[in-house]
């Protein structure tokens, strides 16, 4: 029946008879107002809107068009009319063979269900345990390793990074402490060093009992030559007494070069001591002081993991001395767990923050689904249970089916059962909403329930698929990523979209009818051995006389009336369009950044280190080095090779050049070798790295130490980079140290390489940029293919897509007002984002075109229908991302930000601007396929 407005004008709309299922007719016959209002406000499915008749008028008795911001009284026809006197196009009656067919097939499922529910909910039982069976067998593959999650596989890096593994492996652990004065003054005077020494002393007396035995700082502590390797300025003094008063310290940091006593080496200021003050050339001042040290790496393979319990436990020792502190002295510090740890206990507390937000969708859900004016009778949350459950089967379906697949599961999945309990949530609000609208009609609600369930399917289920279709394959297309979190992650999300599809189809539309069978006995929920009575506890809860909802009555009447008036179409234009506005401003502004800082939670103490390292040492950056690729230097050209490769890595201008332990320079420089040959002589190199030049012994790997005739396997020289700040100029670093190396003379097969443990990060930061464009392009390309093919109507589609592409644009645009950036994280949330958001604009796109009549009323009719289902499911979502907003974890606080904007914008596009564009450019709605039914 054409919509109307006011009940006022009910009474003036032919009335509707049903002669049969395949055909209507329009007859002139007067109806009552309540009859005439309950149709109007229940009608979603194709069959309840019967095409109006050709001389439908307005209140004023005149022809109703639509004019470009609303309708006037002008002589013409409505959307449904036109239908019907226009010979559909070729796209049409593509689009309602589409329609239908998939219409027809979900009535068809939801009728057999509803036929026999405990069977249907028995098969989907069935195929979850199935499915979830990979979690046993062969089980999740637990993946944490950074280079294995955010590295590119195929970058140079990853080859690199085997290569060194291979012959140097993993050395070391590390650990730093910053020193300032509590006073904040400087750092070079007697006290602040002899308090220094007495931490020193403090790290050299650590020890811990591991596996039965005491392990002493000599046991773990990593040599170099003969001597563990802990490095501070008081390396530079013979005793005490050579720096009890301020003018020897300061005497000692001016020289042009430091001695280190411990070592027989020389010591870099800038990386012992930040914040240096000069005047005239000389240091006279210092903010702050660092030690540096390495213990050994003690790794087991545990369960395919590299764990280093030994090491971790010593770790906690010296992190318990850290923690204790020194009298009159500020510390920072980091060893080799803290990121893990920091990182891990934020995760585990945000944990208990998601398990919040299950309970609030729980209960928003059941408060919004269940029909109070009827008591305990109409209560819901044993279906909102059962739609809950099915969100839980299909996340266990999605990792035990990727189990199969062989896909290794990843921290970042924790993110992945809030994305699937938001979808599922907004499906088992449209099919609940879809089954009420047909309860509140006169002509069904007093029908056979298998019809009523098969019908609400064949709407509901005809709108989730064009979401879960969408979303999956955006997915799908978005696992095409260089980065292989990221591509698991998609694959696990498109598996999962899939299972919640398959399971609130199934599942949760049976025991939605074994719900009803409930109601229609007037059972209570949950104690449904208990008889009631379909009244309300309170007054507030009794029914409105129209039957709807409060947010039914707000989306259609509120919201949707005030759409229609021609004022507020052109407001919201307006408003929007300069949204938009901002948006593409933003965009323009985003930058690519990754900052490791962002992952540490407020409060660490690894905070501290960070922003005090960053401060106050802004001259030495990530340690570098440079490496023999299979090659033997024992020849001329090879050694020759070698010497220019040292020479052109300490010029580089990313390098530092006072940073750099070389060993080649330090051999040649050495008086006791004589003259400089062309080539090395191993047997003489031998003797050099076991004798005088021990410092360097680590750095050459003999093929047999005890015959050094039989050549080597790789040598080095250590370096640092030199402190870069942005992401972009890390990457430059990369970037310029690999084009010098290769353009020495003689290199240009690599055989002399640059390799940082850094440079996988790097390695990251460098695809940022295309992975972002890349997947946010292919998701959306995939979008818009899915929504034409599923909705067809060439104007429906173009609005939607053109709302999907504000929201995501919005999104960009608002995440850098945000303080945003462009990273790994940000990248696999704007994924999310995107799949949420087509829930919110592609429901009511197609509620339109399931609606007939004027522009207009179409307009609120499609509000009337599935706003409160899309507003309801949103919100829902909504808050438990307020819940998240009190998280620690960058991950979260990520996700959190980008969800509110997904949300808040998603919501108002597809609530507000959809509808008015929609009326505006007015689509033909779909054929009616009763004949299906």
């Amino acid at each position: 029946a054409t919509s109307t407005s006011s009940s006022q004008n009910a009474s003036r709309l032919p009335r509707v008879r049903r002669p049969s299922d395949s055909c209507m007719r329009v007859s002139p016959e007067p109806r009552d107002t309540e009859d005439v209002v309950m149709s109007t406000e229940a009608t979603v499915t194709m069959e309840a809107y019967a095409p109006p008749a050709p001389a439908a008028r307005a209140p004023g008795g005149e022809k109703r068009s639509s004019s470009f911001f609303g309708s006037s009284p002008k002589a013409g026809k409505d959307a449904a009319a036109v239908a019907d006197d226009e010979k559909p196009s070729r796209i049409e009656r593509y689009a309602d063979k589409i329609n239908g067919a998939i219409t027809g097939a979900f009535f068809s499922l939801g009728h057999g269900i509803a036929a026999s529910p405990r069977k249907a909910a028995l098969c989907a039982l069935a195929l979850c345990l199935v499915c979830a069976g990979g979690i046993g067998y062969p089980g999740l593959e637990n993946e944490s390793r950074s280079e294995k999650l955010w590295i590119p596989a195929d970058t140079q890096a990853q080859d690199d990074k085997a290569y060194v593994d291979n012959y140097f492996g993993a050395e070391a652990r590390f650990g730093e402490v910053i020193i300032k004065r509590a006073d904040g003054t400087s750092v070079l005077t007697p006290a602040t060093l002899n308090s220094m020494q007495t931490l020193v002393d403090k790290i050299e007396a650590a020890s811990v009992v591991y596996d039965g035995a005491t392990i002493s700082w000599t046991d773990q502590c990593y040599y170099v030559g003969s001597t563990c390797f802990i490095e501070h300025l008081n390396n530079a003094f013979s005793s005490t007494t050579d720096r009890d008063t301020a003018s020897e310290i300061i005497a000692k940091v001016n020289l042009a070069s430091i001695p280190n006593v411990v070592t027989s080496g020389t010591i870099d200021l800038d990386k012992v001591a930040g914040g240096i003050t000069y005047s005239s050339g000389s240091v006279t001042e210092a903010s702050a002081l660092r030690i540096s040290f390495l213990t050994k790496v003690h790794e087991t393979l545990v369960d395919g993991r590299w764990e280093d319990p030994r090491g971790e436990a010593y770790e906690r020792v010296l992190l318990d001395i850290f923690e204790a502190g020194v009298d009159g002295l500020e510390l920072s510090y980091i060893v080799s767990r803290s990121f893990s740890d920091e990182f891990g206990d934020a995760i585990t507390g945000d944990l208990v923050l998601l398990q919040a937000a299950f309970v609030l969708i729980l209960g928003y859900a059941t408060l919004m689904l269940s029909k109070w004016d009827e008591g305990c009778v109409g209560t819901r949350l044993s279906v909102t249970l059962a739609g809950i459950v099915a969100v839980g089967m299909a996340i266990a379906s999605s990792y035990g089916f990727c189990s199969y697949c062989g896909l290794f599961y990843s921290p970042l999945m924790n993110v992945l059962p809030f994305l699937l309990l938001g979808i599922g949530v907004d499906d088992m609000f449209v099919i609940v909403t879809q089954y009420d609208l047909l309860s509140q009609d006169s002509t069904y609600r007093d029908g056979d329930l298998r019809t009523r369930i098969g019908r609400a399917m064949g709407v509901a289920g005809a709108s989730i698929t064009v979401t879960s279709m969408t979303d999956m394959f955006a997915f799908l297309i978005g696992s095409n990523t260089s980065l292989p979190a990221l591509r698991n992650f998609c694959f696990y999300a498109a598996a999962g979209v899939f299972f919640v599809f398959v399971y609130q189809c199934t599942w949760f539309a049976a025991w939605l009818t074994i719900d009803e069978w409930r109601r229609e006995k007037n059972k209570r929920d949950v104690c449904c051995c208990c008889v009631g009575t379909k009244s309300p506890c309170l007054a507030c809860c009794d029914k409105r006389k129209d039957g709807k909802t409060r947010v039914q009555h707000f989306m259609g009447e509120s919201l949707g009336g005030t759409l229609t008036k021609p004022w507020a179409k052109g407001l919201v234009v307006g408003v929007f369009t300069a949204i938009a506005i901002v948006g593409f401003v933003g965009c323009a502004r985003m930058k690519i950044e990754a900052d490791v800082n962002d992952f540490i939670p407020e409060g660490s103490y690894l905070k501290d280190w960070l922003s005090d390292s960053d401060y106050y040492f802004t001259k030495v950056g990530d340690a570098i080095a440079l490496y023999t690729n299979n090659i033997q230097i024992n020849t001329a050209e090879n050694s020759k090779v070698l010497r220019l490769a040292v020479a052109a890595f300490k010029g580089d201008a990313y390098v530092s050049a006072d940073a750099t332990y070389d060993w080649v320079t330090a051999w040649d420089a050495d008086g006791t070798r004589g003259t400089v040959d062309t080539a090395y002589s191993y047997s003489s190199l031998k003797t050099w790295l076991d004798g005088s030049g021990a410092a360097y012994a680590n750095d050459v790997k003999w093929v047999d130490s005890s015959n050094p005739a039989s050549g080597i396997y790789s040598a080095r020289v250590r370096g640092n980079h030199v402190k870069t700040a942005t992401s972009d100029e890390k990457v430059k670093s990369m970037d310029s140290l690999r084009a010098t190396l290769s353009g020495v003379a003689g290199n240009g097969d690599g055989r002399v390489f640059a390799y940082s443990a850094s440079w996988l990060n790097y390695e990251q930061y460098k695809t940022i940029e295309e992975e972002a464009l890349r997947n946010i392009s292919s998701t959306m390309a995939v979008m818009v293919a899915i929504i034409a093919f599923l909705l067809v109507n060439p104007k429906a589609v173009l609005v939607v897509c053109l709302c999907l592409c504000l929201i995501i644009i919005n999104i960009i645009g608002y995440m850098y007002f945000w303080d945003l950036n462009f990273d790994s994280v940000t990248i696999i949330m704007l994924i999310i984002a995107l799949g949420l958001s087509v829930d919110y604009a592609a429901h009511i796109g197609r509620a339109y075109l399931e609606t007939r009549g004027f522009p207009d009323e179409r307009l609120k009719a499609c509000l009337n229908n599935m706003g409160a289902a899309v507003f309801n499911g949103a919100f829902s979502t909504f808050l438990a991302v307020a819940v998240l907003g009190g998280s620690q974890s960058y991950v979260f606080i990520t996700f959190f930000r980008q969800l509110f904007l997904c949300i808040t914008l998603g919501l108002s596009h597809g609530l507000i601007l959809l509808p008015v564009l929609m009326s505006l450019v007015n689509p033909k709605p779909y054929a009616q396929h009763t004949a299906a039914y």
